[in-house]
């Protein structure tokens, strides 16, 4: 197969999972982590960059999709269409740095054709995160550092120190895949000048990528002591788990089927599949003769080594930020397939593993049943069509304050119900006071309509309302993941 008819295929793949996505791109309701997407274009440059410093997550992301939207305009639909054009990317640029990894265009072609159909991926595809930017920026500057390496030529490190910094000022967690990146520049130096340290000084390739770094700290400097401030807030309260014993094991399960597994129970699935990827990351990287293998090894292992050790203090280690290490561990999995020698099975394998991934999300999607659980949507929908003018709308969890906020038509301004202090976590960084209220009587009186919305999910939080408070009906709409739980919306006539 020639180079064009690798193009080709590969493009003729990226148009049919594109076109899955975009027709289902605003079929889930916006949740609380995308309605942050959302609202913070919506203030302008200087405020959004101040709460952006409330919250505890970098900039760039934000920056770069308040533009888009100020062109597209602030629809669910381009919220979601910024990922969606970054995953495009990210499946084109591995394409093109595992080609400078392998020299194999059809081993390059067979691993971005299982990003590009990956459960896991098209996830983060369809939600208005920063992750696919991040694994563009991670996949980008990995292809741009290889070719710094191999030409030694100043043009290609100035594009791998705008590619890192970027990365950082896009997501904490690139942190780990830039340190993957720095270990194997140390390691091809050790290759180039071996244990002479008089040679280091005098190795073009030392010192670019030293300049490359200072510049990559000093570009950090304007950012450091809000990120410092986050990392400390993060340190003082944050909701994600310990890590356990299955958490390594079910990530990987994740990331290759793109669905949860309770560990207790199916603990022999997770055994059985961690043998299986030990074993094809070591016939890979046996196999493999590139030193360039390394690299795509230690932008695998390096996340998790980071992760876990940090996760001992203050747990940090959540299966989506992997998302990062994603198409490395594709690659070398593709990579232990393709270097079969006996035909039959690697072509077999190859027909497993792109068509386990190619219906992988498509049965998910059916079996969450997207389609009879509206969430937020279906909620807003009702209120924006039932609630009157001179009607009060309060929210009782913050974690579905700002999805209503982002939907909301009623021409009411909602408030949030806080009788006491809020975890920083729970969205703390885009309330203002003029939207809180901590005593339902002070602005309901007498023959007035109250709305009330809440959440059987995480962060759910019901409070008693007042007594003459005469419940006149009900309605829940169930969200498509469980620990959304249900929005709940509770019509008040007050006596």
């Amino acid at each position: 197969m020639n180079n064009k008819k690798s193009i080709s295929l590969l493009f003729l793949v990226l148009i049919i999972v594109t076109g899955f996505e975009l027709y289902n791109l605003t079929a889930v309701a916006l949740w609380h982590d995308e309605a942050f997407s959302g609202l913070l274009p919506q203030y302008n440059l200087k405020e959004m960059m101040y709460r952006i410093g409330l919250d505890v997550h970098p900039p760039l992301y934000y920056l770069l999709l308040k533009g888009w939207v100020m062109i597209l305009g602030n629809t669910l639909f381009t919220l979601r269409l910024f990922s969606v054009f970054f995953g495009v990317l990210t499946v084109i640029v591995l394409y093109l740095f595992l080609k400078e990894v392998f020299k194999n265009q059809k081993l390059a072609l067979f691993s971005s054709i299982l990003l590009a159909f990956n459960s896991f991926f098209i996830q983060f595809v369809i939600e208005a995160r920063m992750f696919t930017l991040g694994i563009f920026l991670v996949v980008l500057s990995s292809f741009f550092l290889l070719k710094a390496l191999k030409n030694k030529k100043w043009s290609w490190w100035l594009l791998y120190f705008l590619s890192v910094s970027f990365g950082l000022y896009t997501h904490y967690y690139i942190f780990f895949s830039i340190l993957a990146q720095a270990l194997f520049l140390v390691f091809w130096l050790f290759g180039e000048a071996k244990f002479n340290f008089a040679n280091w000084l005098k190795n073009r390739n030392f010192q670019l990528g030293l300049a490359s770094y200072i510049l990559v700290v000093i570009s950090y400097l304007p950012w450091l002591k809000t990120f410092l401030g986050q990392a400390d807030r993060v340190q003082e309260s944050y909701w994600i788990p310990p890590i356990n014993a299955g958490s390594i094991p079910a990530t990987f399960f994740k990331l290759t089927t793109g669905g949860g597994i309770d560990t207790s129970r199916f603990w022999y699935v997770l055994v059985i599949l961690m043998i299986g990827i030990i074993a094809g990351l070591i016939y890979a990287l046996k196999k493999v003769e590139t030193s360039a293998k390394w690299l795509v090894f230690l932008l695998i292992i390096v996340p998790f080594l980071g992760a876990t050790a940090i996760s001992f203090k203050t747990s940090i280690y959540l299966d989506r930020y992997f998302i990062f290490a994603l198409p490395f561990y594709l690659t070398l999995m593709a990579g232990a397939i393709w270097l079969i020698k006996n035909k039959k099975a690697k072509n077999a394998l190859i027909v497993i593993a792109i068509l386990g991934s190619l219906i992988a999300f498509p049965i998910r999607w059916v079996w969450l049943g997207v389609e009879k659980k509206p969430g937020m949507a279906g909620a807003a929908t009702y209120l924006n069509e039932e609630a009157k003018p001179g009607d009060k709308i309060y929210v009782g969890s913050s974690f579905v304050y700002f999805t209503f906020k982002y939907y909301n038509q009623t021409g009411i301004q909602p408030k949030l119900y806080v009788p006491g202090n809020l975890p920083h976590f729970s969205g703390t960084a885009l309330l203002s006071p003029e939207g809180l209220i901590k005593d339902f009587n002070q602005e309901v009186k007498r023959d007035e309509t109250a709305w009330l919305i809440n959440t059987t999910g995480f962060g759910n939080y019901q409070p008693a309302v007042p007594g003459n408070w005469l419940k006149q009906g009900e309605k829940g709409f169930q969200d498509v993941y469980d620990y959304r739980g249900w929005i709940i919306v509770t019509k008040y006539q007050v006596q």
